[in-house]
This record gives structure tokens, sequence and C-alpha cells, in this order.
């Protein structure tokens, strides 16, 4: 069973997330995942670890801005003190953007200042416009250095003037350091 003390902290993150403007849907998943191992004073006697996880679902509003979007994570992380808990969140296509995925993986046992993840909602919605991505994937590592996550981007086309103008727009943004990981429409890496 998760620590009364934890599952406190999942429920009140679950509600303070729920009245964000801009979030459409947000929901929570715990699960468990039990290991067994020899124990290390008795070969003989085997010792069952358990794995607890919590998964949080945000879809926003198409229309939501970065800052409404920057707020999940923030509002999130002031409930939580539990690097067992990861986001997703997906800003889904709108009016001139496509839609946009970040994960937020085990980051919450820390303060996310709204400046962090408001740059890094910022980003993904300006390569969100960008002329001819097609796809938009990032990850927020435990340590939210964001330098230290991954940035997936799907384009259209495969001449380097499309890649030079994705990479100029993407040196604008919280992302300019991050690793990129790139596709074409026929699967080719850049």
């Amino acid at each position: 069973m998760l620590d009364p003390a934890v599952a406190r902290e999942v429920r009140a993150a679950l509600r303070a997330v729920r009245k964000l403007p801009g979030v459409q849907t947000a929901t929570e998943s715990t699960t468990n995942t039990p290991s067994t191992v020899p124990d290390a004073t008795c070969a003989s006697r085997l010792v069952t670890t358990n794995h607890f996880r919590s998964t949080f679902e945000v879809d926003m509003e198409p229309s939501a801005t970065p800052s409404q979007a920057g707020a999940v994570p923030t509002a999130m992380a002031g409930e939580l003190a539990w690097t067992g808990v990861d986001l997703t969140l997906t800003v889904p296509a709108g009016s001139g953007h496509i839609a946009s995925v970040v994960h937020y993986d085990a980051t919450f046992d820390q303060t996310i200042p709204p400046e962090t993840s408001t740059a890094v909602a910022q980003g993904l919605a300006t390569l969100a416009a960008t002329p001819h991505v097609t796809g938009l994937e990032a990850t927020i590592p435990t340590t939210m250095r964001v330098d230290y996550g991954s940035l997936v981007i799907g384009v259209d086309r495969d001449d380097q003037s499309v890649l030079d103008a994705v990479h100029a727009v993407i040196d604008t943004t919280a992302f300019r350091a991050t690793t990129l990981h790139g596709s074409f429409g026929n699967g080719a890496k850049p």
C-alpha cells in the first residue's frame, strides 16, 4: 500500500492541477511493481520490495498559453516531495500549432520554478508553430536540467534549409543545448 502521507500528496497535487486554467483533463494512476531477491543475510530467504510509481496524465486545452501549461509541473511540485511521480503533459493541436508532449520524469521532490516550467512550455509552443515541424516531444529528467533532457522533432522535408531553419528556432528556446532526436517523414534521421 502506498504510504498514506504520499497518497495525500498525490491526491492534493491532482486537485491542484485540475483547478488550473487551461487544463482540460487530469488523471493519476499508481502502480506497484514488486521485485523479489535473495536476502543478503540468508540466501534461502527471499525479500520482496514494492516499487510504487504515480503517473499523471494532463491534457491542456488546445488554446492553453505557455504560462498555463507551465503552471502544471510547478503546482505539482508544490504539493509533492516524492521522486516516484511522472507527468505527461500534452497540448493538443490547435489553431496555428501542432500537438506537443513533455514528460517530466521523477522531478517532483524539488521546487520547479514557474520561470523554468514556463520556459519549457514556451519553447514547445514556439516549435509547435514552426513551419515543417510535424511532431514534437520533450523529456525533462530528474535533475530538471532541460539541457540534459531530450527533444524529439519530426520534420516533413529532408533538405538542409529546413533543418537549419528548425535549428535556428530551437536555439531561441530553453531547448538550445538539449540532445536532439529527429526524423523526416520517410524515417531518415537528420
